[in-house]
């Protein structure tokens, strides 16, 4: 099975929480169903047309977080511009043009220095032929749409590693993985000094047609990125990236 292996990184990130409402909470990764949308931006995608393309019977995400990552809770301005619905407003009511105040969680880097957020995305397919056209986009950089961390406005730098030989496989021993671990495959953990392991619950893993959200997850991973010692009941995949065994559980 071939892996292809790339790092989206960025100063800022938000990844709405589809149950969030007034104010705009965030996921502390992107979803599966966010990294679907931006390799679909990448390769030209129509909007709502990639979905079963890239449904989880034929593509396997997996994520590795590469930096400790960590959330800021920050009030912003939005000014309405839509000038059908600035008329619409001003005709029913007493409406003043003047901005909303949303609160927005934002993920930023943890480091001491002012740094970029990195995330590690592993991607398998039934068509090899999406793998290649894909490679062979981050290779010379060509983007049909810009790429970015979860909103428009933060944009994202997509750097391809490399495209590696894996293997799937099961095991009832404990074995250490790196990337975000699906709650419903896990048995058990082993925690051990120095590690911050946390949850992300409904989490959307899969959409349907007319965008309607067909497989919810629930996730464990360590906020730094270190690999967690666990004992899983489902399948595994394992490769060498950039000299590193790396032992990984899709999405």
């Amino acid at each position: 099975m071939k892996v292809l292996t790339f790092d989206v990184s960025g100063y800022m990130a938000h990844f709405r929480k589809h149950f969030s409402t007034t104010s705009s909470l965030s996921y502390m990764f992107p979803p599966r169903t966010t990294i679907c949308g931006m390799i679909a931006g990448i390769m030209g995608y129509d909007r709502d047309a990639y979905y079963d393309d890239f449904a989880s019977e034929k593509c396997g995400i997996a994520l590795r977080l590469m930096k400790p990552v960590r959330r800021l809770l920050q009030t912003v301005n939005f000014l309405m511009t839509d000038e059908e619905a600035i008329s619409f407003f001003k005709s029913r009511f007493r409406w003043k043009e003047t901005p909303a105040q949303i609160r927005q969680e934002l993920i930023l880097s943890d480091e001491k220095n002012l740094s970029e957020i990195r995330y590690r995305v592993f991607l398998s397919h039934e068509n090899e032929e999406i793998i290649e056209e894909l490679e062979e986009r981050l290779r010379e950089r060509r983007f049909h749409y810009p790429p970015s961390l979860g909103t428009a406005n933060n944009l994202a730098t997509v750097n391809y590693v490399d495209t590696v030989d894996a293997e799937i496989f099961e095991t009832d021993e404990e074995v250490e993985i790196f990337t975000v671990i699906p709650a419903s495959i896990i048995d058990s953990i082993k925690p051990y000094p120095g590690l911050e392991i946390y949850r992300e619950e409904l989490v959307p893993a899969d959409f349907s047609a007319g965008r309607t959200i067909k497989r919810i997850e629930t996730y464990i991973y360590e906020r730094s990125g270190k690999p967690l010692r666990v004992r899983v009941k489902g399948k595994l995949f394992k490769c060498k990236v950039e000299g590193e065994e790396i032992v990984g559980a899709f999405m």
